[in-house]
């Protein structure tokens, strides 16, 4: 059974690794939802406490400011009542295979046309 299991929380990382917003979709947010959001990437993991200080509101009004982000995907509720942005992971370029081979094919052909 806990094979299972094992296997559930690889497909749950997984999908939490592939999902996630991007900084385009963070330009779609109201000022105030951004600026927070913007806030909260630069700290990695916020508390209530430290969300309603940056705001210079009481905490019932910074739950529902995350509450916000929350039910938009932005930002997740972690463990022990703390909170991180989610972004989508950088997409870096793919090199080909048989990059070395493309490089030779080039390089004659380069060659062979002088």
């Amino acid at each position: 059974m806990s094979g299972l299991f094992d296997r559930l929380g690889q497909e749950l990382q997984a999908r939490e690794k592939a999902s996630g917003l991007s900084m385009a979709d963070v330009l779609t947010l109201p000022d105030d939802l951004r600026r927070l959001f913007n806030w909260m990437m630069r700290q990695e993991e916020v508390s209530l406490a430290e969300v309603a200080a940056h705001l210079g509101q009481d905490e019932p009004s910074a739950q529902d400011t995350l509450a916000r982000l929350i039910e938009q995907c932005f930002v997740r509720e972690m463990p022990a009542g703390r909170y991180r942005v989610r972004l989508a992971p950088k997409r870096g370029g793919q090199l080909p295979v048989n990059i070395w081979q493309a490089l030779d094919e080039k390089t004659e052909k380069e060659e062979g046309g002088r």
